[in-house]
């Protein structure tokens, strides 16, 4: 079995004896300060790290924080940590609150809890902080559709009026279960073009999520991954959203980039994010109205089309028209539009890099072909049941989640605000409406905390003995539930959360069903994640070498 094997090389999540633990504490001291360092609750401390006015923390030689390289996320937040400890504030231009630009880190798993129960009735969502997108829609005024994207880029009555609409049909677990079906068809069609794009991976990715997210939406099936015919304007729909998502972080982490947008300048970059944003929703726009053309002349022909997310979001706004508070029908369209364009971005990179330590772990995708080969029908399809049977799929579960540890799409996946009330963190008192991450990477990569870091091994999470053996430890947090996903949580958690994560399962499923996926002989030298460069656009994206897909039998 899956368990006998991998019991054989379980890297088991330890904690460390007392003495290399106050030995652990006193290396994670603020260099600055002598705060911080230390795994338990008690001993935190907070470590303030130098800011300067409107630089905050951005000038290494004065704060001793390492210079933020977008090519670098992972190693920029995990030194932060081993530096600053468990608990520190850092400035954050354009982020963080005040001249400084104060935000608070932690790691702390239940301390963060404090702050999502200060979210209040409207909260803080990190996306409010995405300028570019904010920018494009104040720019657009009474053009159809902006108001929706002001909307969800904001907080207060009109964010909540957009926002319980929009995950109406998509964030529950049984209406994200619904689509599944549906995800298994394209997935079938899209991995049989795997080959076809063994060297542009990165370009596949984002391919098969939109034909996965396509038969969500619509109940269509565009193949443009697969090896069929592809419409032209699918493709650049995909290439156009890439692109525009891609500038997003960088323009955000730049301050030139900020001052230019406040004194009324548009940069090059922020030029191209335009451009590229506007065909992407011209692109998608004209598919909203084809669907909505076909849907009102009785010509949705199958259940996919009937049972989409386009029909049934169409529906609930027929059904409220004059009612007080109801979507306009352009709203509906722009909430549709960029539900399109995020599901392109989160999701590939999640497969990316999970693809990634498949191709340089064989066991682990042979243990993982073992288990998907068990639950498929006689036929040897994939089923919805395999995926939401948590007893089933374990060892994709436990996959997905190391891969998290390890790789997560989004290197700092939870920015809130303790908007209703001051907070005691560590016994340290938070001001209302403070900047507070979680940083839920560092701990898990922290070598006292973590045997072996840099190890992919699934195993980890497989069964109850490693979780039991956590219990009471420094690794405990790991289990926590805001660690286990790249979704952030609460009331702003991703309204595409489940559909996303059954997208991810689904194509990494299939494709390892019908491919030995290794990397091309050049990519042979690939002996760890650390070997793959990457870039932080809007998600953390490698750049996945040449691979070799070897047809199972």
């Amino acid at each position: 079995s899956v368990s006998c094997q991998s019991s054989k090389r379980r890297v088991l999540v330890t904690a460390r004896s007392k003495s290399s633990s106050a030995a652990a504490a006193a290396a994670n001291k603020c260099p600055i300060t002598g705060a911080g360092g230390g795994a338990d609750n008690g001993q935190v401390k907070l470590c303030n790290v130098p800011k300067l006015p409107i630089l905050g923390s951005l000038i290494p030689q004065y704060s001793g924080i390492d210079k933020f390289d977008l090519s670098k996320t992972y190693d920029w937040w995990y030194n932060s940590h081993s530096k600053f400890g468990n608990f520190y504030s850092i400035g954050m231009p354009g982020m963080g609150k005040g001249i400084y630009g104060t935000t608070y880190i932690m790691t702390d798993p239940n301390e963060y809890m404090k702050v999502l129960r200060k979210e209040g009735r409207h909260p803080f969502g990190a996306v409010m902080m995405e300028w570019p997108f904010v920018k494009y829609y104040e720019d657009g005024g009474d053009q159809p559709g902006c108001s929706a994207g002001t909307a969800l880029f904001s907080r207060g009555e009109s964010w909540q009026r957009i926002r319980r609409f929009m995950q109406t049909d998509l964030l529950s677990p049984d209406a994200a279960k619904g689509y599944v079906p549906g995800m298994i068809k394209a997935c079938q069609t899209a991995s049989q073009g795997a080959p076809l794009h063994a060297k542009n991976i990165n370009g596949y990715t984002a391919q098969c999520s939109f034909d996965m997210f396509s038969s969500i939406v619509f109940g269509e099936f565009p193949g443009l991954a697969g090896s069929g015919k592809k419409e032209e304007q699918d493709e650049k729909f995909c290439t156009s959203s890439i692109t525009a998502l891609e500038l997003v972080l960088p323009m955000m982490a730049d301050p030139t980039e900020r001052v230019q947008q406040m004194l009324g300048f548009k940069s090059k970059n922020y030029s191209t994010f335009e451009a590229n944003f506007t065909l992407a929703r011209k692109i998608a726009s004209q598919k909203i109205e084809n669907f909505k053309e076909r849907k009102a002349n009785g010509e949705l022909h199958n259940d996919f089309e009937k049972n989409s997310y386009a029909s049934l979001a169409i529906d609930r706004y027929l059904s409220s028209l004059g009612e007080e508070g109801a979507l306009q029908e352009d709203e509906v369209g722009e909430l549709i539009m960029i539900a399109l364009v995020a599901a392109l971005d989160t999701t590939s990179a999640m497969l990316n890099w999970c693809i990634v330590h498949l191709a340089m772990n064989p066991h682990v995708q042979e243990a993982l072909f073992e288990e998907i080969s068990s639950n498929v029908t006689e036929e040897g399809n994939l089923t919805a049941d395999y995926f939401s049977s948590k007893s089933n799929s374990a060892y994709l579960n436990a996959l997905l989640r190391e891969n998290h540890r390890i790789t997560p799409p989004i290197a700092a996946n939870l920015v809130k605000e303790n908007v209703t009330d001051d907070i005691v963190i560590h016994d340290v008192t938070l001001p209302k409406q403070s900047i507070v991450i979680l940083d839920t990477r560092s701990l898990g990569m922290n070598p006292d905390v973590v045997e072996d870091p840099d190890t992919f091994d699934p195993t980890r999470w497989f069964d109850e003995e490693n979780v039991k053996g956590r219990k009471g430890t420094s690794a405990e947090a790991l289990d926590h539930p805001l660690y286990k996903e790249p979704f952030s949580a609460g009331a702003r958690k991703c309204p595409g959360s489940r559909v996303a994560n059954y997208e991810a399962k689904t194509m990494l499923s299939q494709l390892v069903l019908d491919w030995k996926i290794s990397f091309a002989p050049d990519g042979n030298k690939i002996k760890s994640w650390r070997d793959v460069p990457y870039f932080n656009g809007l998600t953390v994206q490698p750049t996945v070498p040449e691979l070799s897909f070897e047809k199972r039998q």
